[in-house]
């Protein structure tokens, strides 16, 4: 039942970029991603993300843990924005505070979602980007 609820989201053609360090975590993504037909490309750093962003223009949108190793999830956010203002930066963190989210979205994430993530949330946060352009979803 769940599962047939995500395909109901068709994304082929559509890519994201999961910027997670823990290997559990990006692979409940990567899996959550795989029944929407999305493509999914991954890198466990901030400075990955940025490369990654800088040098593949197919990225529709970026999925960033915030505690990230090297630099902060917050500053990847800030370069990643640099140089692609227009791509969608959904934020994912443990933390659910007021401030960490309004830091985020201060750094240019334009979500911000608590984990443990809920696939429904995450989907709707994906498609509110794809289908409406660069509204924030706040």
């Amino acid at each position: 039942m769940i599962i047939e609820s995500i395909k109901k989201y068709k994304w082929e053609g559509k890519k994201a970029l999961i910027v997670e360090d823990d290997p559990t975590a990006a692979f409940l993504l990567s899996e959550i991603l795989h029944h929407t037909c999305m493509q999914v490309e991954t890198v466990n750093s901030g400075l990955e993300a940025v490369e990654k962003c800088k040098t593949d223009p197919s990225i529709d949108v970026v999925l960033l843990d915030l505690q990230i190793p090297g630099i902060s999830g917050f500053e990847a956010a800030t370069m990643i924005k640099q140089v692609r203002e227009d791509l969608p930066i959904i934020a994912q963190s443990a933390y659910a505070l007021i401030e960490e989210k309004e830091r985020a979205i201060e750094a240019g994430c334009d979500a911000h979602i608590s984990k443990p993530i809920n696939a429904f949330d995450l989907l709707a946060a994906i498609n509110h980007f794809l289908d409406a352009g660069d509204l924030p979803l706040l």
